[in-house]
């Protein structure tokens, strides 16, 4: 079946900087993946509304990336990305808002997914795969960040 093109597009992305470091494991572990599951993710972003309905989206992923890691790896990345909402006076405010909030946060965490996965394609525990995150408690969560930074 033919695909119909979102009303939102992605101009542009970029990596702003990623670091990676591997700490070795003590023991063998019976199950990487439950060593992996149990990784800190920590994800921040933020949207600025540019020139002509564009809206530049930065996010931040850390994985892992605290005081006393987990054996392994610990990551960060970020990356930008620049998004363009077409035939805007069209669309529904609901629909709009989807688009330049959500939409734009989950295509940005895929494509930083992707990073993260060949940032550690040659790494000693194989790629690392950013798991499906929950949007909604990600909003839910900034949301109640940004009325604490007001009070």
């Amino acid at each position: 079946m033919l695909a119909k093109p979102s009303e939102i597009q992605l101009k542009n992305f970029a990596v702003l900087q990623s670091h990676y470091k591997f700490t070795p494991l003590k023991k063998l572990h019976k199950n990487i993946y439950e060593l992996i599951d149990g990784y800190q993710i920590d994800i921040d972003f933020a949207h600025q509304a540019k020139k002509k309905g564009e809206i530049q989206v930065f996010t931040k992923i850390s994985v892992n990336n605290t005081e006393a890691p987990l054996p392994g790896y610990s990551l960060f990345i970020e990356g930008s990305g620049i998004f363009l909402i077409n035939e805007v006076d069209r669309i529904e405010r609901s629909v709009k808002d989807n688009l330049k909030y959500y939409s734009t946060v989950s295509i940005m965490i895929g494509y930083l997914r992707n990073s993260l996965s060949n940032m550690t394609a040659s790494a000693p525990l194989g790629p690392y795969i950013l798991p499906p995150i929950d949007l909604k408690d990600l909003f839910r969560k900034k949301n109640e960040q940004a009325k604490s930074f007001k009070k």
